[in-house]
């Protein structure tokens, strides 16, 4: 079936009635793809449109059912754009044994029980997220009887996504993973991202599969759809699923994937496989798992290039040889080298820990990079600057026709010690055709240098107790301050106090005015937030924290920043004379930020001045010169549309808008979300 009906099949298809004796499916082998295919033949089971709880990514519509001689394939859909959601938990139930054992819950303990008599001995769970989609997106569950708990070996053999208004979600299970059953006892459900969720709703209709009416209330799940397997001679030749390098650069190896497995003596000859760019494949061997070869080439690939394998002549285990049609035979790749480097300097020394060396690894969601395990992609800082710093090689598929790959962010972020992440959300790569060799430099936390002092700072704090019912005693109590920047900490008590014992910065003793002299140190986060505390006990309880801007174009410790007099418990606005953090001369401001297309920069410029407005990402580099001219005295605003010197619209990510005006410069974070 092609792609483009896709979505009128699915809405044009008539919801069948439900029957708990196994039907019959269709045999064969379909694409892996997320496409319905028609070996599928009809639905097995079928759910009215709208009765999904909690959310439309919850509402299940049908399952289908086939197998070949080696794998079973599961095809549901769902009744929304999962794609453009990116949200959403989708199980698939599978008992093999037709009795009582098995498992009662779900493996993640969410709020539901399965009944008799199909209790599941295998799950396969996937959180539904934007194409590239595939089998590492899947948890692949079985239960152990005897101990009772459900373990996860690893993900299924393959899976594909393919969203639009009615999405659909395609799985391949290997038939000796099952057990090799003739009849199998199915069921797929959707639920939420709580470990005390429940099923939302399930791909068959009657009341006894799904009782749930809210995110609270226990649902009770049975196993009801049976499915025969169906025999027959296989026809179908194989096809060619993905080609890719293998391993980091330089990369001397590639993986040839088919959708089923491949006979040993047609899939190991040499001659069968053709690479582009003259590259030499000196052997060709099958693996453990029969629908993989991999290709030992005379010498490395180069990145930057697209290489085309051609596959002929291989031949399935029934004998059908692959077609050499230049399509469904033929794949393509493409190699970026990409060095990551993390400045951990700022951080590191507030947070460093032991052992020594800190260990500091980057985890992301495009192979080499996993999310899980943590920290199995570790950066070193060779040169002790607490720069870290890897090198990753990155395969990427590329158009057979042009040699583009198409829009591919990396999404990664970095980890501290193995257990301590960036608390601030992911970064974002676009690997780009034009780079295929790339730095980037990003800051712990995505702080830009900017954002930090550049020297040592002193800051002196007055704290009158006028309005404290009863007024602590210099000597007897302790009053401190609290702060999110070093030298303050959270710790209570205090490890800052502020005395009122006549020694400066303190002027007269008991008097109620209670004082002290601060030095924040160079490379300094420039925002603070800090309270005041007597004894332990926070000031102002259920307020926002006081704050202060350290300005280390007018402050330091020759000219410390002197703060107005504050009162105790009186935070709100900012301590009723708290002063505003210093503002810079062009008030630079950004609206809407963040923004999904594009932002208004405002500023105000004290003189009629010579200056340019720039968009830099966080390594430093120029993104975009949105302007250079000469700009009056007074306020402009200026549309910046997200898009970079080319008109391409840029991916997701933070940048940073610049604006100079003669010796006036300043910097504001811009989020852009697509």
């Amino acid at each position: 079936m092609r792609r483009s009906h896709l979505v009128l099949a699915l809405l044009c298809a008539g919801f069948l009635a439900w029957t708990g004796s196994p039907r019959a499916e269709g045999f064969g082998t379909p694409i892996i793809d997320g496409v319905l295919d028609g070996v599928y033949g009809t639905a097995e089971a079928s759910d009215a449109s709208g009765d999904g709880n909690g959310n439309a990514v919850m509402d299940l519509l049908e399952l289908y059912v086939c197998n070949d001689n080696n794998f079973w394939y599961f095809y549901f859909t769902i009744n929304a754009d999962v794609g453009a959601t990116n949200w959403g938990h989708y199980r698939l139930y599978v008992d093999t044994t037709n009795d009582a054992n098995g498992g009662t819950s779900d493996p993640w303990l969410r709020n539901v029980v399965v009944t008799d008599p199909h209790k599941p001995e295998f799950s396969v769970g996937s959180w539904a997220t934007s194409p590239p989609y595939g089998p590492e997106d899947t948890q692949w569950w079985i239960w152990d009887q005897g101990g009772g708990s459900w373990s996860s070996p690893g993900s299924i053999a393959d899976a594909a996504l393919q969203a639009g208004a009615v999405s659909g979600i395609e799985w391949k299970v290997s038939k000796t993973a099952l057990g090799s059953p003739s009849v199998i006892w199915c069921e797929v459900w959707s639920t939420g991202g709580g470990t005390t969720d429940n099923a939302q709703d399930t791909s068959n209709d009657p009341a006894e599969d799904w009782n749930a009416v809210d995110w609270s209330t226990q649902a009770v799940l049975a196993n009801s759809t049976a499915v025969t397997e169906q025999s027959g001679g296989d026809i179908t030749p194989p096809i060619v699923v993905s080609a890719s390098g293998l391993g980091q650069d330089p990369v001397t190896e590639i993986g040839v994937l088919f959708n089923e497995p491949v006979e040993e003596t047609t899939a190991e000859t040499v001659g069968n496989y053709a690479v582009s760019g003259e590259a030499t494949v000196l052997t060709a061997t099958l693996q453990d798992d029969p629908t993989d070869v991999i290709l030992e080439l005379a010498g490395a690939l180069d990145v930057g290039t697209c290489y085309s394998v051609t596959v002929t002549n291989v031949e399935d285990i029934a004998g059908n040889p692959i077609v050499d049609n230049g399509d469904t035979n033929v794949d393509c790749f493409k190699l970026f080298d990409l060095q990551i480097n993390t400045h951990m300097n700022l951080w590191l020394r507030d947070h460093s820990a032991a052992p020594d060396p800190d260990t500091v690894a980057v985890e992301g969601g495009i192979a080499p990079l996993t999310w899980d395990p943590t920290c199995d992609d570790l950066l070193a800082d060779l040169d002790g600057d607490s720069t870290y710093t890897a090198n990753f090689t990155f395969c990427l598929p590329c158009s057979c026709d042009n040699g583009n790959i198409p829009f591919t962010a990396l999404e990664y972020k970095f980890t501290h010690q193995c257990d301590t992440w960036e608390s601030s959300g992911n970064h974002y790569y676009a690997f780009a055709d034009s780079a295929a060799v790339d730095t980037v430099y990003i800051w712990w936390e995505d702080n830009a240098p900017s954002d930090f002092t550049t020297q040592d700072i002193d800051v002196i704090y007055f704290l009158k107790m006028s309005f404290v019912e009863t007024p602590p005693v210099d000597g007897v109590d302790t009053v401190g301050i609290n702060g999110s920047v070093l030298p303050l900490t959270w710790n209570a008590p205090p490890d800052n106090e502020l005395r009122d014992d006549g020694v400066l910065p303190d002027s007269v003793a008991s008097d109620g005015i209670w004082t002290t002299r601060l030095t924040f140190p160079s490379g300094s986060y420039e925002y603070v937030d800090y309270k005041f505390l007597i004894n332990s006990v926070y000031e102002c309880e259920g307020e926002g924290n006081r704050n202060v801007f350290l300005n280390d174009e007018l402050y330091s410790t020759t000219e410390p920043l002197i703060m107005p007099m504050l009162y105790f418990d009186i935070c709100h606005p900012s301590g009723s004379v708290d002063p505003e953090r210093p503002r810079s001369a062009l008030r630079l401001a950004l609206q809407p930020n963040p923004t999904g297309l594009g932002t208004r920069i405002s500023f105000t410029a004290p003189e009629k001045s010579l200056g340019e407005i720039s968009l830099i990402d966080p390594s430093g580099r120029l993104v975009r010169e949105i302007a250079r001219r000469t700009f009056d005295a007074g306020t402009h605003t200026i549309a910046f549309d997200g898009r970079d010197a080319r008109g391409n619209l840029l991916p997701t990510g933070v940048y940073f808008m610049r604006v100079k005006l003669n010796d006036h410069s300043e910097t504001r974070r811009v989020t852009l979300l697509r």
